[in-house]
């Protein structure tokens, strides 16, 4: 959303207006493009249970009033970031009257898992247009919450090519930082959950032990760290001898400065909706290995090992075997991480921006 807002104020086709339902790091990156505004709670379960009976017991966002400076625009359209967002499109089309698009990033899994209660009928019945960032979650919208293909258009997501190929730091400097010196870098990268197969991750790293001890092999995940995560790699890392062999580095402002250190990408996810941090490591010329089954866009990239590897669903083993391959074939891996680049030119803002930007101004117009 950063980087479509970021390309979209510097386009100056629209006057844009930033709510955000959580504030965060990225707070002033929003402010600096818009006039942006943070969901303050209602205190006190007094205060919550007047403001209730004002707002209809079935309202999907009476707990998200607006504040009143947005309450007095008289929008053009409402663009919703997430399905987390999809409970307030009742009240945000019955406000404003005008268009509304849900930009949907989550694929069936994350759904159903954590969004189940957002994505009610009359939630969706509220949204004029979506988005789907891949293939996957577009046939989901259909067969699952009965959206209509017409109303459903294909956006791939996309980064900002320019941001991610610019680093702050040297490779050296981060190897210093890191406590490296010649390891061949496994990198992988997300919050540590279940979905993204963190636990997968540190299992390749007891695989590439087994398969090649004394491998000189460190495995780098860049991303926030949960505490439930922390402990259980703290209890389980000395079982899988895993101890000295994998560095969670946790959230980093400008993670392309570690990513620019990795040999090849590992995305071990059990599902991706599209799978951005592939496409940061592949424009970075990393090859790419993911697993067949599991979502995403890499899968439909990949093409015979040219430009990454496609692994059998949850197969450890045979990815530890190919990252091995690619270890003792320099020149290979190389290749296949230029090959890899050429395709991710298609996935920039500049791209998506204007695909986005033509949807807009036909719900608009229209």
């Amino acid at each position: 959303m950063l980087n479509f807002l970021n390309w979209l104020k510097n386009e100056n086709r629209y006057k844009i207006f930033i709510f955000l339902k959580h504030g965060g790091a990225m707070e002033n990156d929003f402010r600096n493009i818009g006039e942006t505004h943070i969901y303050v709670p209602i205190n006190g379960p007094l205060v919550q249970r007047i403001y209730n009976r004002l707002t209809s017991r079935t309202s999907p966002v009476r707990h998200y009033p607006l504040p009143s400076v947005l309450l007095k625009q008289k929008f053009d359209l409402v663009y919703l970031n997430t399905v987390v967002c999809i409970d307030m499109a009742p009240y945000l089309k019955k406000t404003f009257n005008c268009p509304v698009i849900c930009h949907v990033h989550e694929n069936n899994f994350t759904i159903q898992y954590y969004y189940q209660e957002y994505i009610k009928k009359n939630n969706l019945q509220n949204i004029d247009h979506f988005i789907a960032v891949s293939n996957g979650i577009r046939n989901n919208l259909a067969e699952h919450y009965g959206i209509t293909p017409q109303k459903i258009s294909l956006v791939h997501a996309f980064i900002s090519v320019k941001t991610i190929m610019r680093h702050s730091q040297s490779k050296d400097e981060i190897r210093k930082e890191l406590s490296l010196t010649d390891e061949f870098i496994v990198g992988g990268s997300g919050v540590t959950i279940w979905r993204k197969g963190v636990d997968l991750f540190v299992q390749l790293a007891s695989t590439l032990n087994e398969l090649r001890p004394n491998n000189n092999v460190k495995l780098v995940w860049i991303g926030d760290v949960t505490r439930e995560f922390k402990c259980q790699y703290n209890y389980e890392a000395t079982k899988f001898d895993t101890t000295n062999q994998i560095i969670f580095t946790g959230v980093k402002a400008v993670p392309q400065n570690y990513f620019q250190l990795f040999d090849v990408f590992a995305l071990t996810s059990r599902e991706e909706s599209f799978g951005l941090v592939a496409i940061e490591a592949a424009i970075l010329n990393k090859p790419v290995l993911c697993f067949n089954d599991s979502g995403g866009i890499m899968p439909e990239l990949i093409e015979n090992e040219k430009n990454g590897i496609i692994i059998p669903y949850g197969d450890v083993k045979e990815m530890a075997k190919k990252i091995l391959e690619l270890m003792d074939d320099n020149n290979k891996r190389i290749k296949m991480g230029e090959e890899a680049c050429k395709l991710i030119e298609n996935f920039d803002v500049d791209i998506a921006g204007k695909q986005i930007v033509q949807l807009i101004d036909q719900l608009i117009q229209s």
